[in-house]
């Protein structure tokens, strides 16, 4: 898809809206879905049954990403828990996902090893890789990037602030900045934490349509909870004689 991709995150526990929800988005502008469960814990990994109807609801041109995250608790992973989770991206791919979204960190740096037998798993079973905010717990990340690029990551998600502080991506300009500059054109940075339409504009113009997406949540939610192609739209910088064009 040519122009600018944006990535709407999803909540697959909400099972009565969820086909309109895919639908909606991707009609209104977004290249992908991001589908995790749990959004009060941040996004696990959804049900074989979540990713089966997202996945019915997927257009032809559009990409489904599946969040593999079994624990909330931290990012840290062991043999079991890497067992788990490539066992995960295996069920994604053949439920219908076109990518999985991971992360994985000891001590405060990339977990080089578990990461990479979780991009070998899903590049075995054809699937688009993007590391999660777990990058914004690395120490280093010029080194991470660095290392992802080398692992064959497709892409990372930040806001450019601390996992932990859960501050808004407004605060992590700067440090988003260095990361686009570090990632060179060789692993695009997707943008999310707090992504809204009132944004979108500054977000938009640290790097070129190629480098960067954007990743939006609650930015694009009405007060009923339902994705609003209008906040997409306005995300894009669509209007609507644009849209009709897609319609």
């Amino acid at each position: 898809m040519m122009g600018k991709n944006l990535e709407i995150c999803l909540n697959a526990d909400d099972h009565i809206n969820l086909i309109n929800n895919v639908k909606t988005a991707f009609k209104a502008g977004a290249s992908r879905i991001e589908l995790c469960g749990a959004m009060h814990l941040a996004g696990l990994s959804p049900t074989a049954g979540e990713i089966e109807t997202a996945a019915k609801a997927l257009p032809s041109n559009g990409e489904l990403l599946v969040m593999v995250r079994p624990i909330a608790e931290h990012f840290n992973v062991d043999a079991a828990l890497l067992k788990t989770m490539t066992s995960q991206i295996t069920r994604a791919a053949q439920l219908g996902a076109t990518g999985v979204v991971f992360g994985a960190i000891a001590n405060n740096e990339l977990d080089v090893a578990a990461t990479a037998k979780l991009v070998e798993c899903a590049q075995r079973n054809q699937l688009a890789t993007t590391f999660h905010r777990a990058f914004d717990c690395i120490t280093n990340s010029r080194s991470a990037i660095k290392m992802l690029t080398n692992l064959g990551v497709d892409r990372i998600l930040s806001n450019g602030t601390h996992w932990a502080d859960n501050s808004n991506v407004m605060h992590g300009l700067k440090q988003l900045q260095s990361i686009i500059a570090d990632a060179n054109g060789q692993i695009e940075i997707v943008i999310g934490g707090g992504v809204t339409a009132n944004n979108a504009h500054i977000l938009w113009q640290l790097g070129s349509e190629h480098l960067i997406s954007l990743h939006a949540y609650s930015g694009v939610l009405n007060s009923a909870g339902l994705v609003d192609p209008l906040l997409i739209n306005a995300i894009l910088q669509r209007s609507d004689n644009e849209q009709s064009k897609h319609d």
